[in-house]
């Protein structure tokens, strides 16, 4: 959700809120102001009877209204002149309900002689009061609404324009390329430190990526030259006849060992580069091809260490990926099968449009099944393995949005890998 259209929505949750409030407010400010004002006007209609008692029959008039009772106390009868206000209930024939009234009670001197007055004016009812501030709260909110969806609009197109800019900026981001990280020119305090932060970021990411490039290349370059030294050296020496049984047993471990720096060291290089999206060349290959040629190539192998090699697979699977990686991936998925297999066992390929599952045979893994894909984490400490072929082909997968399972059962490992679409 974007920060504008959140936050809108936490402004709206906050004005309904208080809308509620006030919309409560304001129906009992309402009520007040038309107590008061039905009051004032039971005054008025209070003091017109006792103007028009100074008139002959005047009251008559006002005592004919349905709204008006007056009535005269016995000539000498004296009452304390008291004056009361109050809400009441009356029931009206016209209308064949009851309706809520303001009355004023009254007992009063008019000339020589003493009345009750009653005095009857009908109100707005606590309903339609309800009735119509929701209707004034309803379509203000609904107003505030609008114009906070209107002026958010207008904010993310003007005032959100530089912050939308670097945000597209750093999705098109690349740490191998040199381009600088493009930013838009603002007079808003913060979106210029926020530009700044990440000008600043994106270049020591830069500058941080080249040297560890740098270092990793010149690291694998320069260590395979001096190990390609030891190894023909020790060739040599082994081929020397005066070397005793102990001796060329030394110097065949040394070469076992110089071997595994070298192909760890290769190992190694191959990660950083896929971690370092080097092999960029995506493209759509016919799979099946590249399967079929390494089977062809491991069949022999499989042969000498006296395992059946097996493989059905569906002609012209295509998929997006770099065709190095690709050959790769295949690779060590059957060279895992074989070293992690028995004698007289047997490896089976099947290849669909959907996945890739290479099944073989083999003792149950004494690893946890997800520690398999982590780095130097080997099923067999005693095998000359680096611990570093399933790693790559999980990294393989990721970078190129695939999925690679492990599973065991009845003596049977599965490994499959999922393609995207």
């Amino acid at each position: 959700m974007r920060l504008l259209t959140k936050t809108t929505l936490w402004y709206l949750v906050f004005a309904l809120i208080m809308f509620t409030i006030g919309g409560l407010i304001a129906m009992s400010m309402v009520r007040t102001v038309v107590n008061r004002e039905t009051d004032y006007e039971l005054q008025q209609t209070l003091r017109e009877i006792r103007n028009a008692a100074a008139f002959e029959n005047g009251l008559d008039i006002y005592n004919e209204r349905n709204s008006v009772s007056i009535r005269a106390f016995p000539k000498g009868h004296i009452i304390r002149p008291d004056t009361i206000l109050k809400d009441t209930f009356i029931y009206l024939k016209r209308t064949d309900r009851v309706e809520g009234f303001r009355k004023l009670i009254t007992n009063t001197q008019l000339e020589d002689q003493f009345y009750h007055i009653e005095i009857s004016e009908i109100i707005i009812e606590e309903g339609d009061i309800i009735s119509v501030v929701s209707w004034i709260i309803i379509r203000l909110f609904l107003f505030l609404t609008a114009a906070l969806l209107i002026g958010n609009f207008l904010i993310s197109k003007n005032l959100f324009r530089p912050f939308e800019h670097l945000l597209k900026s750093l999705d098109r981001f690349r740490i191998k390329t040199n381009e600088p990280l493009s930013t838009m020119s603002t007079k808003t305090q913060e979106f210029k430190r926020l530009n700044q932060f990440a000008e600043e970021m994106t270049n020591k990411a830069r500058l941080d990526y080249q040297n560890l490039k740098e270092f990793s290349e010149n690291a694998s370059h320069e260590m395979q030259t001096p190990i390609a030294i030891a190894q023909g050296k020790l060739e040599l020496l082994l081929e020397s006849p005066d070397l005793d049984e102990e001796q060329l047993s030394l110097v065949h471990t040394t070469q076992q060992s110089i071997n595994k720096i070298s192909r760890l060291g290769q190992a190694l290089t191959l990660l950083t580069k896929i971690d370092n999206e080097e092999f960029s060349g995506k493209e759509s290959i016919d799979f099946s091809k590249i399967i079929a040629s390494n089977v062809q190539n491991f069949r022999e192998l499989a042969e000498m260490q006296g395992i059946t090699l097996e493989d059905q697979l569906d002609k012209g699977v295509q998929i997006k990926i770099d065709p190095v990686l690709a050959d790769i991936l295949v690779t060590n998925l059957l060279k895992n099968s074989l070293q992690h297999n028995v004698p007289g066992g047997w490896v089976k390929v099947h290849l669909t449009g959907d996945y890739l599952e290479v099944k073989n045979s083999g003792e149950p893994p004494k690893l946890p099944t997800e520690q398999l894909f982590q780095r130097f984490k080997k099923n067999n400490q005693s095998k000359g393995t680096l611990g570093l072929g399933l790693a790559i082909v999980k990294r393989i997968c990721e970078v190129n949005g695939c999925e690679v399972e492990y599973a065991y059962a009845s003596e049977e490992h599965a490994l499959r890998v999922t393609f995207s679409h």
